[in-house]
């Protein structure tokens, strides 16, 4: 299965020419934010290595992490002119990060004029939203325990060099699956008795995937 929430190498096979046409190399420390909540925002970002979070911030002062970018990414997708909600979302590194910078504007051209970028820019966007339909079915119908496992077993599945760590505090965890963070410690610390994970300083570690597994919804 696919992360709903995981997007990468999408945009892998334009590599060599994004380097090309770059307007720069940035590299960012973890927990580093690239691109800030009420920033607007103008610049893209090709990922070369690391993992970066997407997070919508809520009039409440609430934060939603909804994304997360890896390898072989451009986040985020192309599009013309400002949307003004963008504001209310903001990049941070997950991981420490590198990327290709992009001036929106002057990326027009580079979509327009190459069908292949083109193309695969057009059904990026078919896959965001296909998957975060999926992903709304989950956050409405999952219990609090099949989210955080959901979660912690899809990302293990479809991202590599993680060891069977999960490099989210519980606070990080609380934000992305909806709950707040005294019923995810409530989760985690069934999941610690059933011998399924070990938790140290901002990382969870998975002891026992197959038994993560039968904590999940039934499609994982």
């Amino acid at each position: 299965m696919e992360l709903q929430y995981y997007f990468a190498d999408d945009f892998s096979a334009f590599e060599d020419y994004f380097a090309e046409i770059k307007s720069a190399v940035r590299r960012y420390h973890k927990n580093q934010p690239v691109n800030g909540f009420g920033e607007p925002m103008d610049e893209m970002y090709y990922i070369i290595s690391g993992t970066m979070s997407g997070s919508f911030i809520h009039e409440s002062g609430n934060v939603k992490t909804s994304s997360f970018y890896g390898k072989g990414y451009l986040a985020p997708l192309y599009f013309p002119g400002e949307i003004e909600m963008m504001r209310s979302f903001a990049f941070t590194a997950v991981t420490d990060l590198e990327v290709y910078v992009f001036n929106p504007v002057g990326f027009e051209r580079y979509v327009n004029t190459n069908p292949a970028l083109n193309m695969a820019m057009y059904r990026a966007y078919i896959k965001l939203v296909s998957l975060n339909g999926q992903e709304l079915a989950n956050q409405l119908f999952s219990t609090g325990m099949e989210k955080i496992c959901n979660f912690f077993y899809i990302y293990l599945k479809n991202t590599n060099d993680h060891d069977q760590r999960i490099p989210f505090s519980q606070q990080a965890i609380a934000e992305f699956v909806g709950l707040n963070r005294a019923n995810v410690a409530k989760y985690l610390k069934v999941l610690r008795e059933e011998k399924v994970i070990d938790t140290q300083r901002n990382q969870i570690i998975v002891i026992n995937m197959e038994k993560l597994r039968q904590f999940c919804s039934n499609n994982i």
